[in-house]
């Protein structure tokens, strides 16, 4: 459901990952014949300046000089020849290669060989999904396409009996399947349309577009388990899908020959669709036809309702849309590629003539740019690098990279230097490991070369390690703090710098940030050991006072964490020293409370350490709980009433030595705090640690673990978690500088786990480690700052 991209500026404390706003498709008339330009020439930036900040540039054409040298520097691209060719177990055509939550590879054959590879290509698993049981005189099925449901941890597969096939992603056993297909699934894919709608698709030989929508997803996929078992497999007919109330199935009659690629656009909400014929070459359309409600009962009287077992029986033909819910480009010898960028208004097209075309989607009549130089059909495309570049790959394994803005080649690498051979079958290309994978007879990946020589300063916004960040939801802004005791306030929205401290505590490191509930007061800690209070009611931060005066710089009394937390209708401010000291102070509308008032610690002083300084978490929940951890793996939940612990949380012993890291280190505890009222049955608090591990702790009874698993791919030390504002996903950074986003929705819900939660996405992030990730779902984004000084 996220998706990587950062804000417009190339700079920030943060780095922001969000997912494309949805439009209607297709646009008003007038924006599609005035718009008629397929590059970014016309987008204002946000730039950085050498100092950090963040200003409003000029348009593209009108940016200073040494903002256009690195952009120059940048398109200077080379692959390390030759490729990395690793063979195979596959024995026929491969069919797909998708990107797996973990970064990696899971290649799909066409004999339903399932493949499984590292990066770097080193075969993982292979298993056989498709009639390993078959009797001997039995036909055997192929597969014709695949794709992923990584949010349901699911391979769905099309095969050439007409079927779609589901398969659990761990162990590729057999889940479910949909039969009676009226053809067969070319070209196959999945997409999510709404926070519990998804959609699947395909197209098939008879140039059709078949949608399936589904609501409750989940709920769904477990009523298809309870249908009757055919091939030892749960299965349901497409014609009594087509009758149930959530889910909706539209059969497009879209092209003049069958469909050679289709794709749904979830920010246009439409379909697009190619195929080899000249008048259909590609089609955008809407998903389910025209809103105006003359034409669509005019369409039903005449073709009949999809949703109608009858129309499809009789013999009618699946019906086309209005012409005003589609956009048709005509292709001489049609399109057997291409590739869409809503941002930068850009469709690129490829097929038997040779030529990459370059298309503004709201302007079929004609493309905007004709790239020339491919000998052979072009058989994949892929827009990157921030819709910079095009990557095309033709059928005699010729690769080339082109430049959008210019529209000339950047580099073209033949099949004789890359040492790649054979007819191709598929193509992947992951913009985070910078990586070109091709499969033909074998499987290659070419890798890109790092461009080492750069001109002009790094495009930050802090001079120093960003220390950390946080959301404030009363303006929509981040609030990021860093080593040299500067504090900068950003438009979450579009990333332009509001305000900035200097020397917000002199000379030493803010080290921690909190917020109230209301967002109005934010209090800051420093590597000093000052605690201060600011303003952040008026759109910028405004300093109050002086809670506690800091020391020297090399004090062990620095401040490791801070809490807010609520006692007895007062607020106070909980502070973690690095030394293992609590202390407690009143929030400033709390100070004329009797000290036998405020919330009490009674046991701070067990866990203090005089010889060693470390790093101590804090977390509040709102029954008046707070969570403390130590340097030595544990966890101490205390109650603000009575002062004493509630429980004590320690990791296991064999799980200490099995590790081999050494570290007993706890990054991060979070409460998952709409779970308190079900303290009893739910896993209700998350460390991330030790060892690098996640646990899920039940901490009624003295405590309890309801699940551990590995917090990082890499067996990294977990540098920061985070949970979402509605507690549905979890967030977490390693030391290898990767990002990873689980769905924890019903994780641990209603008692321990046997599985990990779904990974839904993983990503390198950063340069540096991570110091704070921050999820918002909301707004559909993942914050992170680090000590790259971004």
């Amino acid at each position: 459901m996220f998706c990587r991209g950062q804000w417009a500026s190339p700079s920030g404390a943060v780095s922001a990952y969000r997912r494309t706003p949805q439009p209607i498709w297709p646009p008003p008339p007038g924006l599609r014949t005035s718009a008629r330009s397929c590059s970014s020439r016309g987008t204002c930036k946000f730039l950085c300046t050498p100092a950090g900040s963040l200003q409003v540039g000029q348009m593209e054409g009108q940016e200073p000089l040494q903002h256009r040298l690195p952009q120059q520097d940048n398109n200077k691209v080379s692959f390390n020849l030759p490729a990395i060719v690793s063979d195979t177990p596959h024995r026929e055509t491969f069919v797909q290669i998708s990107p797996m939550p973990d970064n990696a590879l899971l290649a799909v054959g066409q004999d339903g060989l399932v493949s499984v590879w590292t990066p770097d290509l080193k075969l993982k698993k292979s298993r056989c999904i498709l009639d390993e049981n078959k009797p001997q005189n039995r036909t055997m099925k192929w597969i014709s396409d695949s794709t992923l449901m990584t949010q349901f941890n699911k391979l769905v597969v099309g095969t050439c009996d007409r079927e779609i096939r589901l398969y659990e992603l761990s162990n590729f056993e057999p889940y479910c399947q949909i039969v009676g297909l009226e053809t067969m699934p070319l070209h196959l894919g999945y997409s999510l349309r709404d926070t519990d709608e998804c959609v699947i698709y395909f197209g098939d030989e008879q140039g059709c577009v078949n949608i399936i929508l589904i609501s409750h997803m989940a709920e769904t996929l477990r009523n298809w388990t309870k249908c009757q078992v055919v091939d030892e497999i749960p299965s349901i007919a497409i014609e009594n899908i087509a009758e149930l109330s959530h889910i909706t199935y539209i059969r497009w009659k879209v092209h003049n020959d069958w469909v050679t690629q289709i794709r749904y656009v979830r920010s246009i909400e439409s379909i697009i669709s190619s195929s080899n014929d000249d008048y259909t070459a590609l089609i955008i359309g809407c998903v389910e036809g025209t809103k105006n409600l003359q034409k669509r009962l005019k369409e039903i009287m005449e073709c009949g309702s999809m949703k109608s077992k009858r129309s499809v029986m009789s013999g009618n033909g699946p019906p086309k849309r209005n012409i005003t819910d589609e956009s048709v480009f005509r292709v001489k010898r049609g399109v057997k590629a291409f590739d869409f960028s809503k941002e930068a208004k850009i469709l690129v097209t490829g097929g038997l003539d040779r030529i990459v075309r370059l298309w503004n989607p709201y302007v079929p009549g004609w493309p905007t740019g004709l790239l020339r130089g491919h000998s052979s059909p072009i058989t994949y495309l892929q827009i990157a690098d921030e819709n910079s570049k095009i990557y095309s790959v033709s059928t005699d394994c010729t690769v080339m990279i082109w430049d959008i803005e210019n529209h000339n080649c950047l580099i073209s690498v033949i099949s004789k230097a890359s040492q790649i051979k054979g007819d191709i079958a598929a193509c992947y290309f992951s913009p985070h490991l910078r990586a070109l994978y091709i499969a033909t007879d074998s499987l290659a990946v070419l890798q890109l070369q790092e461009n080492s020589t750069k001109h002009g300063l790094p495009p930050v916004s802090h001079n120093e390690p960003v220390t950390s960040c946080l959301y404030n939801q009363l303006h929509q802004q981040i609030i990021s703090c860093s080593g040299g005791s500067v504090m900068k306030t950003w438009n979450l929205l579009t990333g332009q710098l509001i305000g900035e401290v200097q020397a917000a505590h002199g000379h030493s490191a803010v080290t921690c940030l909190v917020l109230d509930s209301s967002g109005s007061r934010l209090v800051t800690g420093s590597r000093d050991g000052s605690v201060k209070q600011w303003d952040c009611s008026i759109n910028y931060l405004s300093f109050i006072k002086t809670i506690r005066q800091g020391s020297s710089e090399s004090s062990r009394d620095g401040i490791s964490d801070l809490t807010y937390v609520e006692h007895n209708n007062n607020w106070y401010i909980i502070t973690a020293f690095c030394d293992g000291q609590i202390r407690i102070f009143p929030d400033q509308h709390s100070a004329m409370i009797s000290d036998s008032e405020h919330p009490q610690c009674t046991w701070s002083n067990i866990i203090r350490n005089e010889h060693e300084k470390g790093k101590f978490c804090l977390a509040s929940a709102t029954s008046n709980l707070v969570a403390f951890t130590n340097c030595h793996g544990e966890v101490l939940v205390w109650s603000l009433l009575s002062g004493a612990v509630f429980c004590h949380l320690t990791p296991s012993e064999g799980e200490e030595l099995d590790s081999g890291t050494g570290d007993f280190l706890i990054s991060k505890v979070v409460f998952i705090s709409s779970r308190i009222k079900r303290i009893n049955e739910s896993a209700v608090l998350i460390s991330s640690g030790p060892s690098g591990n996640i646990t899920f702790w039940n901490i009624e009874g003295g405590g309890r673990v309801f699940r551990r698993f590995a917090g990082s791919h890499y067996k990294s030390v977990v540098s920061d978690m985070a949970v979402s504002e509605d507690d549905s996903l979890l967030c977490a950074a390693d030391q290898q500088f990767y990002v990873y986003v689980w769905d924890i929705s019903q994780y641990a819900l209603d008692g321990p786990e046997e599985q990990d939660p779904v990974l839904l996405h993983c990503w390198k992030a950063h340069l540096c480690e991570v110091t704070r990730v921050i999820p918002l779902k909301k707004h559909e984004l993942i914050v992170t700052s680090s000590q790259d000084c971004m």
